[in-house]
């Protein structure tokens, strides 16, 4: 039997897929094993779930995927770190009569062409991505299993502190990232020009002090603001301005970008770091955010001259500010919006590449509101032409400013969208006698409300076709909402055919996907012992071939063209006619992007039921844990 076997890395994380030729009704499962290509070192990757349903959390060290065997055929290795040069085989496994696994010798893979797990993509492109507090399982090992209000806000506060190792683990490349880019523009004596929404982090407001007049720094409107950043920062010589589209002082309309020029000392743009992530201690450590590093110079260019025109148009989003944000700037392979924008103009080539996606989307999205972008997604999603996944999430703030409620959907193609509600970690839904008896203590999103900790998908990214020559990846400051687009200040990047890019972001995606899928498969009432069942799901004609089809990259026919499960496809035994027939299925046409305000309206999150149908306990089958790293 041959099982094929691939994988794709970025620099946090190395997602493996594999397929066999051939399945044995006797497998249970596989193992996994890593080899560093540097030294040859083998290791066998664990698993965090037990070997058998009814028994207890494993140790904080997993077990080994020899004695507990991984269930499915996509797996994320979250223990690589930056510059990892790595390999892995799969095994399979099947049951001993003493109830004990054995490996099946005649069913090894080869090992994967090496990948390496970094952050630079190539292209001048560099991508990096924090992890936060959706990692909560992580988080009530960092407190002890305490996670009373008192606990977690004594946690937040030493977030704060550099050095701090659960600071450190949360915020990931992200601040690395940050933080090594200001010390190599101030080491060879660039000057930088940032526009930052909200700024509260002390580690990162002192790497700005030793610029000097080198540094200018325009705040926006974030309420998250300390009146200390602006006194510090002009007390070390750095040139500060204000911008407040509000004229209140409130937070919306947003002077929403994130994003630092360097340019060296005659004054031209070198480089430009962006992205989703605020300079705050919740925006590195517990919401979900991602940094690109663009070494563009005629990018750069333009981002530094976007500075200017933003201090220039004081509190006013100017019609001549608008009409320079209208006309994009492209080199090379990237585009650059800024916003607002006349006619949403942003909108038009992204909803094209939606349109015209022939294997798959990908996607998250923060508070996009009645998104045509998200109509498109959605409308992708219910042809069930592609594949499709993605999260929206959501938060609902009291008269004060204190968040009450947080929601949101998960999609999945050919499947309603389903809410979650209360999310992170725990669905409103479960209580603490429904959840799997293997799971390991998590907070609820109540406490952590309590503890200001803001533990959301803050990353706004869509990624189309991943594996082809015509990828793209779109990210940015921007929500992809309407009122973004018409009142906000931002900036939205759209990179064309950077494979190693859009993989990246895939995964990232992929993993948070993972995470708030399961919670909502279990807040519906999903069974957490389905783990345990068969491989059924992962055969051709189960509910899991699309998702192993798309990343084997094999092609993903439309599901209403897919022949259904052939006459004992169960007990494997050979590559089905199913497969063979779906080889040559002639891809659907991909639909026009029309916004549909009505199916927004259904899927919104807050208010989308979920409902037990067929298609959500196929979804459920995808949910499957990202057991690593719950």
């Amino acid at each position: 039997m041959t099982i094929i076997i691939k994988a794709y890395a970025n620099a946090d994380d190395v997602l493996i897929a594999w397929q066999p030729d051939k399945w044995s009704d006797d497998w249970v499962g596989f193992q996994l094993e890593r080899r560093n290509d540097s030294t040859q070192q083998v290791t066998v990757l664990v698993n965090r779930i037990p070997p058998q349903p009814g028994q207890g959390p494993v140790q904080p060290t997993g077990v080994s995927s020899t004695q507990s065997p991984i269930r499915r055929c996509i797996w994320t290795d979250h223990s690589v770190v930056e510059t990892d040069n790595v390999s892995y085989r799969v095994t399979a496994m099947t049951a001993t009569s003493g109830g004990g696994f054995a490996l099946d010798t005649g069913a090894v893979s080869d090992w994967t062409a090496p990948v390496v797990a970094s952050g630079d993509v190539g292209g001048g492109l560099q991508a990096y991505f924090n992890r936060g507090t959706l990692m909560s399982q992580i988080v009530s090992r960092f407190v002890g299993g305490d996670v009373s209000e008192n606990s977690l806000r004594n946690f937040l506060k030493n977030l704060q502190t550099p050095g701090y190792q659960p600071r450190l683990y949360l915020s990931g490349d992200a601040l690395h990232q940050i933080l090594l880019f200001l010390h190599d523009a101030d080491r060879r004596g660039s000057s930088i020009h940032a526009a930052i929404y909200e700024f509260n982090d002390q580690e990162l407001l002192d790497a700005l002090k030793p610029f000097g007049s080198r540094g200018h720094l325009l705040l926006g409107n974030g309420s998250a603001t300390t009146p200390d950043v602006a006194t510090e920062l002009a007390a070390a010589g750095l040139e500060v301005k204000h911008r407040d589209l509000s004229h209140r002082g409130a937070s919306s309309p947003s002077v929403h970008n994130k994003f630092v020029v360097e340019s060296d000392a005659h004054g031209n743009a070198m480089r430009v770091l962006t992205g989703s992530t605020n300079w705050t201690t919740t925006g590195l450590c517990t919401q979900l955010n991602n940094v690109l590093i663009v070494d563009d110079t005629v990018i750069a260019q333009r981002y530094l001259d976007q500075w200017s025109r933003l201090v220039a148009a004081g509190n006013d989003m100017t019609a001549d500010l608008k009409a320079s944000n209208t006309r994009p700037t492209a080199d090379k392979d990237i585009t650059l919006y800024f916003a607002a924008t006349n006619g949403e103009a942003e909108f038009k080539p992204v909803l094209d590449l939606i349109a015209s996606a022939k294997d798959g989307a990908l996607f998250l999205m923060f508070m996009p509101g009645q998104s045509p972008l998200l109509d498109a997604l959605l409308d992708r999603a219910k042809d069930n032409n592609i594949y499709v996944r993605g999260v929206v999430s959501s938060v609902t703030a009291s008269k004060n400013g204190d968040i009450y409620s947080v929601g949101g959907q998960v999609v999945k193609s050919g499947a309603p969208a389903q809410a979650f509600h209360d999310d992170v970690p725990l669905p409103s839904g479960i209580s603490e006698k429904d959840k799997p008896s293997w799971a390991e203590q998590e907070f609820n999103v109540a406490e952590m409300r309590g503890a200001h900790l803001m533990a959301i998908v803050h990353s706004k990214t869509i990624v189309i076709d991943p594996f082809s020559d015509d990828c793209a990846v779109i990210t940015g400051s921007h929500n992809f909402s309407v009122a973004a687009s018409g009142k906000n200040d931002e900036n939205l990047v759209i990179v064309r055919g950077n494979k190693q890019l859009a993989q990246a972001y895939a995964l990232h995606i992929n993993g948070v996907y993972d995470h708030y899928s399961w919670r909502a498969y279990l807040g519906s009432g999903g069974d957490p012992d389905q783990i345990y069942k068969p491989l059924d799901g992962w055969k051709p004609g189960g509910t899991r071939e699309q998702e192993l089809d798309f990343w084997m990259q094999e092609p993903v026919p439309a599901q209403k063209d897919r022949p259904g499960p052939p006459s004992g496809s169960s007990s494997g035994g050979g590559k089905s006619k199913a497969r063979k027939a779906k080889k040559t299925v002639k891809k659907a046409k991909a639909p026009t992007a029309k916004p549909k305000k009505a199916e927004a309206k259904k899927v919104k999150a807050t208010k989308t039921k979920v409902t037990k149908t067929k298609a959500t306990k196929a979804k459920a089958k995808k949910s499957k844990a990202k057991k690593s790293r719950r």
